[in-house]
């Protein structure tokens, strides 16, 4: 739910290979990410925007509830943040707290708490958003939605009222699944590791993370981190009452975990090693060098070069990983910290993030609003039971790249995942798409590619 379960695509390189060899790009590009849990997409796509200055690039973002559009915005202001806020080592470490972990560091919560108001002001008045936050687009959203997550965001931060106690929560719905098996949790993880994840493909996933994040909650794991205040942006349900708030506690996968959007591969294939079953670099490290990529990127405007001084490297050493600090408080008194709403997030001319209503998920397809509209569209997993016929209305008649996710890197069993997988294939066949992913390599795919040709148009307009 706050983390997909495929790896980062770039969506312009992925257009790009449908395009003939001598093909020019479009002048813009329209791209639909429905249910994709993360930004992982928009920030992999956004960072590498420098090298087609031409091309102007909109996602439109469909989510099932508020509280993870909230995340999206928070997640992204993190990455576009203003390099007199923050150095990019600085990004990268906030970055991957507030991603992935359930419990954060003391800065962390104070920036959570402090960026809570400027995200107000930035869905409460349009002026101050146009000028602070030019790249978001909030149009589509309705005045109830507005202000539902004005709550999410007074929610953020910290007061006496303001109680979440995440660590609480985790182990009541860890033993709640585990039954029995609680007490031999551990062995109970390691078979999940691996004989599902690790059998699934997702073999960068270290035991001494993976087993740390099963227990706690706290996926990513430093020696110089110190993680002790509550991440609030994994409350869902948010019901205000006064200054009081009810919420649904501790929801989403905790079985697959936040390592697969960016933590599975890299270009630098020495850092992929391992020797005996044992990773020389953990998830974690990977996580933290593609992400430290992205933002070095999106502030720079030119390519990366990596530096093994910029990440760690974890994946043969047992960490001491200890007790989580003051896991069961919160903190309520209001941090003394920087404000970050002193300068606007990152320019980027050629970008724009559309963030539609809650609603869409059930109306997008229907009506004329998005008709022949979208170049490409990302599908998540859990999201593909929602898909009719109706979805062909709004792909380009000159051409659609659409990607589906599977649930291969998942803990879901062979069988589940072969199921699912056959139920894309058929879904595509029934609209006339063609497959752009070579079934014949026997390989794991995370995501089925296929494109939608101008020829099939009067096929897929019999079928709706």
């Amino acid at each position: 739910m706050f983390w997909g379960f495929s790896e980062a695509l770039n969506f312009v390189e992925e257009y790009r290979k449908l395009l003939p060899p001598d093909g020019q790009l479009p002048v813009s590009l329209n791209i639909l990410l429905f249910g994709s849990g993360d930004p992982r997409h928009v920030l992999a796509t956004a960072s590498k925007l420098f090298q087609h200055p031409q091309l102007t690039v909109h996602f439109y973002l469909v989510e099932g509830c508020i509280e993870l559009i909230a995340r999206h915005m928070l997640l992204v202001a993190v990455a576009f943040e203003n390099p007199t806020q923050l150095s990019v080592r600085g990004k990268t470490d906030l970055f991957l707290d507030l991603f992935g972990n359930t419990l954060i560091r003391p800065f962390s919560s104070a920036y959570l708490n402090s960026k809570a108001r400027v995200l107000t002001n930035i869905v409460t008045d349009p002026d101050y958003a146009e000028r602070y936050a030019p790249i978001f687009d909030l149009e589509a959203l309705k005045y109830k939605e507005r202000d539902q997550l004005e709550n999410v965001f007074r929610f953020w931060q910290n007061g006496q009222n303001h109680v979440f106690n995440i660590a609480r929560y985790w182990d009541d719905r860890l033993r709640a699944q585990l039954g029995e098996r609680y007490d031999h949790r551990d062995g109970a993880f390691d078979w999940d590791l691996q004989m599902r994840l690790r059998e699934n493909g997702a073999k960068q996933i270290c035991p001494q993370e993976y087993k740390h994040w099963r227990k706690t909650g706290i996926a990513f794991v430093f020696p110089e981190y110190e993680q002790s205040d509550p991440n609030k942006t994994f409350a869902v349900g948010l019901v205000r009452n006064g200054n009081t708030y009810q919420h649904r506690g501790s929801v989403g996968d905790n079985t697959t975990g936040p390592y697969i959007s960016f933590g599975q591969r890299c270009p630098e294939e020495r850092l992929m090693r391992s020797k005996h079953g044992v990773n020389d670099f953990r998830s974690t490290d990977i996580t933290e060098r593609n992400v430290h990529q992205i933002v070095y990127e999106l502030e720079a405007r030119e390519p990366y070069h990596f530096d093994p001084r910029d990440i760690h490297q974890f994946g043969a050493h047992q960490l001491d990983m200890g007790k989580a600090l003051n896991a069961h408080d919160t903190r309520v008194e209001q941090p003394r910290a920087e404000r970050y709403d002193a300068s606007p997030l990152l320019e980027c001319t050629n970008f724009k993030l559309h963030f539609l209503s809650v609603e869409d998920v059930l109306h997008l397809q229907e009506g004329s609003r998005f008709s022949n509209h979208f170049d490409a569209a990302f599908v998540a997993s859990n999201y593909f039971s929602f898909l009719k016929d109706g979805f062909a209305r709004t792909w380009k008649d000159e051409g659609c790249l659409l990607c589906l996710e599977t649930r291969q890197l998942t803990t879901f069993s062979k069988e589940e995942i072969t199921a699912h997988a056959e139920s894309i294939k058929t879904w595509a066949k029934r609209n006339s798409l063609q497959p752009v992913t070579n079934f014949s390599i026997n390989k794991p795919h995370s995501t089925l590619r296929y494109k939608h040709q101008q020829s099939a148009t009067g096929a897929m307009e019999g079928c709706i």
